[in-house]
């Protein structure tokens, strides 16, 4: 296999997990859940609070900046970015990222609707606290930041913790975000040809520090601006991933893991440190998810599946629409009684996501395509 080869598959083969990486992030969380208007808590489990602790650890805010990362690396990857080919560019995102993006958010609407109707009051007690608001303005706004669009909510305790901004179908940020820095690519480019790899690190410098203040949709964009800049530079500098990358395998073989087991005792023992060795987490987490990949090709150990590369993006774009109504569901069917029950019911419901969707996509593929490939934006 050659070098090419092998950073082209190894790209390929870290889009699936990725993608299981941030179903499982938004099917577990310490908050627990409400079912039938009733919280279900896990004050008494301290085994679902402490794999919790360990999924956020190992997992929680790994994915999305490696898919900025790949973004921008094979955005520029063996191009000059002349005005053709950047109109060309975008009239692929259009069919790639736009469509799919419209789509999905106006599925994840018309899926909370329902819930509105009198015959369901039994089954969302709490619904009437929410307000609709149907002007022109609010509905705009459901597409860039549902705190402020169709349904009004009133205010919780995560709108304290955390001033991040997301669409109805919360991980289309990805999306959204992306859409702007593909937007913004003349400039990058622009600069990364006299700037080098100092603006990189400038804004490497601005993703880290900014993470201590909550700067809501600036701290996203940053993550996609740094993440995404750096694999351009990569590819307009004609970096060879396998030779920049592979330096770094044993130190990032022994930091990825160390740093997270160091996250999950800062969050129990000091939480004032718990931002900062995330950050670095995250940072590492890109050396190590590539050369875990390389690795394992070149031994031989797994081979590339096109079928759950392609499978990936419909996965990530979808999967919020139906983990959390089927963890209710399997509460409600199992009534896990333990502690242990209740994690089984979380890996239960993870596995039966990704199967449902891995079965949907396999249909739509099959006997579907042209309708696969709009509201996908792939085949």
């Amino acid at each position: 296999m050659s070098r090419n080869d092998l950073r082209s598959q190894s790209l390929d083969l870290l889009r699936f997990p990725l993608a299981v990486v941030v179903l499982a992030i938004h099917t577990f969380s310490t908050e627990g859940f409400k079912i039938h208007g009733t919280t279900i808590s896990f004050e008494n489990m301290p085994v679902l609070l402490e794999v919790n602790h360990f999924i956020d650890g190992f997992l929680r805010g790994q994915s999305v900046p490696i898919y900025f990362f790949i973004s921008g690396f094979v955005f520029f990857l063996g191009i000059e970015l002349t005005k053709e080919k950047y109109i060309q560019k975008l009239k692929n995102r259009l069919k790639t990222l736009l469509i799919p993006y419209i789509i999905w958010n106006i599925v994840a609407v018309l899926l909370v609707l329902p819930r509105f109707l009198p015959c369901f009051s039994s089954l969302f007690p709490n619904i009437h606290k929410i307000q609709l608001d149907f002007s022109f303005p609010a509905i705009l706004e459901t597409f860039w930041n549902a705190k402020e669009g169709i349904f009004i909510q009133p205010p919780t305790v995560d709108d304290v913790v955390s001033n991040n901004i997301y669409p109805q179908d919360v991980p289309l940020w990805f999306v959204r975000d992306l859409m702007i820095v593909v937007l913004c690519t003349p400039l990058l480019y622009w600069l990364l040809q006299r700037t080098r790899h100092y603006l990189v690190l400038v804004l490497g410098v601005l993703w880290f520090t900014l993470a201590y203040w909550d700067l809501g949709h600036i701290n996203q964009l940053l993550t996609a601006f740094f993440f995404f800049l750096w694999g351009a530079y990569m590819s307009v500098n004609k970096k060879d991933m396998m030779t920049e990358f592979s330096r770094f395998f044993k130190s990032s073989m022994i930091l990825y893991p160390l740093l997270a087991l160091l996250f999950v005792a800062s969050v129990h023992y000091l939480p004032i440190v718990s931002d900062t060795i995330k950050r670095l987490n995250v940072f590492v987490g890109l050396f190590f998810a590539y050369n875990v990949a390389a690795w394992l090709l070149r031994r031989g150990v797994c081979k590339v599946s096109s079928f759950l590369a392609a499978s990936s993006f419909f996965i990530y774009i979808t999967h919020t629409l139906l983990c959390g109504e089927l963890l209710k569901l399997l509460f409600f069917v199992c009534r896990p009684a333990t502690d242990l029950g209740m994690l089984s019911i979380y890996i239960l419901a993870v596995l039966v996501t990704v199967v449902f969707l891995l079965l949907v996509f396999y249909l739509l593929r099959r006997y579907t395509p042209s309708f696969l490939k709009v509201i996908a934006g792939r085949k």
